[in-house]
């Protein structure tokens, strides 16, 4: 970028640099923020993650005792008598102006009961314990979805804090000394030249 040489110009940067320090002091915090969020979200994950995998496996495992209770046949014909329905709703809320979606969902139970009495105990258990596995990802995908889109903002984040910090912030204040710079050795000049003016005038009197 160029600039002219000038004290209104020497105001203009001065002034531009002011914001662009208050700048990136507002997206180091908001940086800062996203970190302390993230991990903290992370752990939730994770914690969310172990759940559903105790909740899966309990499910596969009632599967697993229904199909050697009551035989492949018996649950096959089980689970075609019966379907697992419902909607899904991502809703946008607002995290420190980031939009992250919160997952509405109803699972249409109708053709799937839970508290419906067949004729093996785990069958039952196995549909019950299914339902609740799929309540959990729902859940965790909410999360990791949130934490996805965090991560993303943080990325753009580090980038701009990066370009005002080591471009152009170095940027302005070089252009403020060299202007500065050269405002001195102007009024340095102006000085001499005021001053030889004064001796040539005193040696004509």
């Amino acid at each position: 970028m160029k600039f002219t040489k000038s004290k209104t110009q020497l105001l203009e940067l001065k002034k531009d640099l002011q914001v662009m320090e208050e700048g990136k002091d507002i997206l180091q915090h908001k940086r800062n923020v996203l970190i302390k969020e993230i991990l903290k979200h992370l752990d939730k994950v994770e914690k969310a993650r172990q759940e559903l995998n105790i909740y899966v496996q309990k499910a596969y495992g009632m599967l697993k005792k229904a199909y050697m209770e009551e035989g492949k046949d018996s649950v096959k014909e089980e689970v075609e008598a019966t379907s697992l329905q419902g909607t899904v709703e991502a809703v946008e809320k607002s995290f420190i102006g980031i939009p992250v979606p919160s997952i509405k969902y109803q699972l249409n139970l109708e053709k799937f009961p839970i508290d419906a009495v067949s004729e093996s105990i785990f069958i039952d258990l196995a549909r019950t314990a299914f339902i609740d596995a799929v309540k959990k990802v729902m859940e965790l995908s909410e999360m990791e979805i949130k934490a996805w889109k965090l991560a993303e903002e943080l990325k753009k984040t580090v980038i701009r804090v990066n370009a005002v910090e080591k471009y152009y912030i170095p940027m302005y204040k070089k252009a403020i000394k060299e202007i500065e710079t050269a405002l001195e050795e102007q009024e340095l000049e102006f000085l001499s030249t005021i001053k030889k003016l004064k001796e040539r005038k005193a040696r004509t009197f």
